[in-house]
């Protein structure tokens, strides 16, 4: 009679049959873990109330300067001469730009009473960042920057928008005004018939358009001028200064101007007509 020859298997011990399912258990500690907040969990609905980057514009002697020394404990970069004459918080004037953002970064990173930064000009730093474009390519004249074809103006946008980040990130604590002249600029709208002039920011043009994206406002100041004639047929009349000066909030025949705070085309050339304006949209 043949034997079958069988394979014993091994017993299996008890105290194994009792151990947790190794897949089991890292579920188990899978979902101890704490979980990570889903970025859904940030989008809210709340407004938030943060100092203001604007832009102040205008002719020259129409007293913008005078005016932000209204702004709430103003401390002026005299970036051009023009302040001497004024009793308000300034730096020394920069001769560079690396001087200058030594002033900037030191509102930035040290304690100080201020709360309201005001940069005197924004034309007049737009010429100290020129000189750093000249200094980098070793050239006497933009033009001959890296040999040309508006290259200089690409690095200059550069650079300004390299300031102009700085200043979003210090409109986080203090109130930020950049005071600009303005120039005439002929605007030709393909939907029009024929250009037409506007007060613009006296700035390059690929400056002017880093500058309008970046701030909150830019209010322009204009003195009010009424046209009169010597007699009814004449084609030409002559300006007649009432005297009274008006900050436009909103685009307008002539004027570049905007705002994100629901302000009135027209307002008193003033700080506290401002700060009226800011008050009246953030109480709403």
């Amino acid at each position: 009679m043949n034997e079958t020859n069988t394979e014993v298997l091994p017993l299996i011990p008890p105290q194994a049959i009792n151990q947790a399912n190794p897949f089991t258990e890292r579920a188990s500690l899978d979902e101890a873990k704490p979980k990570r907040n889903s970025l859904l969990s940030t989008i809210t609905r709340k407004r938030r109330r943060r100092p203001i980057l604007a832009v102040l514009a205008g002719p020259p002697g129409l007293g913008k300067s005078t005016l932000l020394t209204e702004a709430p404990d103003p401390v002026f970069s005299p970036v051009e001469r023009g302040l001497d004459s004024i009793n308000v918080p300034k730096f020394d004037t920069p001769n560079t730009l690396g001087e200058f953002l030594a002033q900037l970064k030191t509102l930035a990173t040290e304690e100080h009473p201020y709360k309201t930064y005001v940069v005197d000009t924004l034309d007049a730093l737009e010429l100290l960042i020129h000189n750093q474009v000249k200094a980098e390519g070793k050239v006497r004249s933009l033009e001959h920057y890296e040999g040309g074809y508006g290259k200089c103006w690409v690095r200059s946008k550069e650079i300004l928008t390299g300031i102009l980040n700085e200043l979003v990130q210090l409109s986080e604590k203090m109130n930020v005004w950049l005071i600009c002249h303005s120039q005439l600029k002929t605007v030709n709208d393909p939907t029009l018939s024929t250009g037409y002039d506007v007060y613009d920011l006296k700035l390059q043009t690929k400056a002017a358009d880093v500058v309008q994206q970046k701030v909150d406002c830019i209010l322009f100041g204009k003195m009010e001028i009424n046209v009169a004639k010597d007699n009814p047929k004449a084609k030409k009349g002559r300006g007649v200064n009432t005297g009274d000066r008006l900050l436009y909030c909103q685009p307008a025949t002539g004027v570049m101007a905007k705002n994100r705070y629901d302000m009135p085309d027209t307002i008193e050339f003033s700080y506290q007509a401002i700060e009226k304006c800011l008050n009246d949209f953030w109480n709403k």
